[in-house]
């Protein structure tokens, strides 16, 4: 299910403040005026770019000059629109100067701390501004500092008041705003008709129609997505994203079959749209069709679409149909593209592994691993050529350090204990396992593999109790327990006497429930 991090809702609120404020602040150059409002505007732009070019010449002369509050408005508001943060500081901390008791410019002073990402000092800020009710800004900035600090309910509120002041087809971003803060809450169907309120004026719905498949997906209303965007589809045909977000919507189902055709609709009507195409190679390649997600990235390719994460996923395919140098040369022109993407080096990293060159390839995916940190699997490559290399102490050194990285991760006991287990020592092996069950909470692939450590150790009894334990926790796993050692495992009789007490078990809770 697709989620938004603190630092995404944070960037992204960040924008509709910055969007939300310009709509109050900033004609539209677009529209009709009536003659009357044209000259209003025309004097209006003139004064703006009067009161910069003053303010410009008087920082160049370093020199002070009075400006009355709607020139530092205008000032103000000149440098924010070029997000050009210091500039707008300077000129905020001279104008509060020269007009320490203006509330417009308060409002802008809060505006820049919120801007600046100190939601918490704009909040405080505005507690000592008189509310304006006629005001706009006041409501906006207020809002924006109360979404950023996590008050969604007193966010909405502020929201709301300010929606009089706009035209109904200015409201786009303030619509949005409301329905981002209702999905916060889990008001699905609040959160719902504000984006629905928003949808017929939005430029670029590719947004929108994001968030208003997660509402329905966190809702649990799959069905009703689906139909939404078949709805949209059945009145344009033509509409590619509805039919990118059919095929989406599919593919979080785990129903990727059903998905394949909405994407290649897609794509027959928008054969450039970038992240259609990946969708439809990646559920290829989840179903191991790697030869179709070929296809459909290099016709992506044709249509001039290229970029360096196309070519990584092609060289993956490749790598996965051991085409070792056509996979190869697409990892290079990956980088040729982008060289900061860690997915490419990783990518020869693979390929000079499987070639059997492990000193090569360790340091493809060091290099990776420096580029994006998080990427544990870079480690635990590194771990794997140290294997090969007979370096264990540096193959358990990378080990320890995913560990650390992530206590929660069972896989990371697994390895560690597998590497104890090939170097003969079985009692750190097991310490290891009973250590990582504390920590995942009894996970149960590390159950069955204390229970064959216990076995390869000769401690039978204590073997088949977490054997036991195992097939209690997932009885579905017991083939793969015993491919860790057929000599060992398939020819002990207490062993398959416990699976077959543990299967006729799982038969009789089969036939009770039907």
């Amino acid at each position: 299910m697709e989620k938004h991090n603190k630092n995404n809702i944070q960037i992204w609120m960040l924008q509709f403040h910055k969007f939300l404020l310009l709509l109050h602040q900033i004609p539209d150059k677009k529209i009709m005026f009536e003659d009357e409002d044209f000259e209003d505007y025309f004097e209006e732009e003139q004064d703006r770019k009067a009161a910069v070019e003053k303010y410009e010449t008087m920082l160049k002369a370093n020199g002070s000059a009075y400006f009355d509050s709607e020139e530092f408005e205008y000032i103000i508001d000149h440098y924010t629109e070029q997000n050009e943060l210091k500039k707008s500081r300077q000129a905020v901390e001279i104008a509060m100067a020269q007009h320490p008791e203006s509330n417009l410019l308060k409002i802008k002073e809060a505006r820049q701390y919120l801007l600046e990402n100190d939601a918490q000092h704009a909040f405080e800020l505005l507690q000592h501004i008189d509310r304006d009710e006629e005001e706009p800004d006041y409501f906006l900035t207020l809002g924006s500092c109360l979404a950023l600090l996590g008050k969604s309910k007193d966010a909405i509120e502020n929201y709301c008041n300010a929606l009089p002041f706009f035209d109904e087809d200015e409201k786009f971003d303030l619509y949005n705003a409301i329905a981002y803060e209702y999905q916060r809450l889990q008001k699905y169907d609040l959160a719902l008709d504000f984006y629905f309120k928003a949808l017929p004026f939005a430029d670029d719905v590719d947004t929108i129609f994001h968030e208003i498949r997660c509402c329905y997906l966190d809702a649990g209303r799959k069905n009703e997505a689906l139909d939404f965007f078949q709805r949209l589809v059945d009145k344009d045909p033509y509409n590619s994203k509805a039919w990118t977000n059919i095929g989406d919507v599919y593919r979080m189902m785990g129903q990727y079959e059903e998905s394949v055709d909405p994407y290649e609709f897609a794509l027959s009507i928008d054969p450039k749209d970038l992240w259609t195409n990946m969708h439809l190679a990646d559920i290829y390649y989840d179903l191991g069709r790697y030869k179709e997600a070929i296809d459909t990235l290099e016709e992506a390719l044709r249509n001039d679409v290229e970029t360096s994460m196309i070519h990584t996923t092609i060289g993956d395919c490749y790598y996965r149909l051991n085409d070792l140098q056509t996979a190869e040369a697409h990892f290079h022109k990956a980088l040729e593209i982008n060289e900061m993407i860690g997915s490419g080096w990783a990518g020869l990293g693979y390929v000079y592994s499987d070639r059997g060159d492990s000193r090569k390839a360790i340091r493809f995916f060091e290099k990776a691993f420096s580029l994006e940190p998080w990427e544990t699997d870079y480690l635990y490559s590194i771990a794997a050529d140290y294997r090969k290399l007979n370096d264990f102490d540096t193959a358990m050194k990378y080990l320890r350090k995913i560990q650390e990285m992530t206590p929660g991760d069972a896989d990371a006991y697994y390895y560690i204990a597998d590497l104890y287990g090939e170097m003969d020592q079985i009692d750190e092996a097991v310490n290891t396992i009973k250590f990582g069950l504390l920590q995942t909470d009894n996970e149960v692939s590390l159950l069955y593999l204390l229970a064959y450590a216990y076995f390869v150790k000769g401690n039978h009894s204590e073997g088949l109790e977490a054997l036991d334990q195992a097939l209690d926790a997932d009885f579905e796993l017991w083939p793969d327990f015993i491919e860790y050692d057929r000599e060992l495992l398939a020819n002990d009789t207490e062993i398959l006497q416990l699976i077959e007490r543990h299967k006729q078990n799982q038969q009789t809770t089969n036939t009770t429930n039907e």
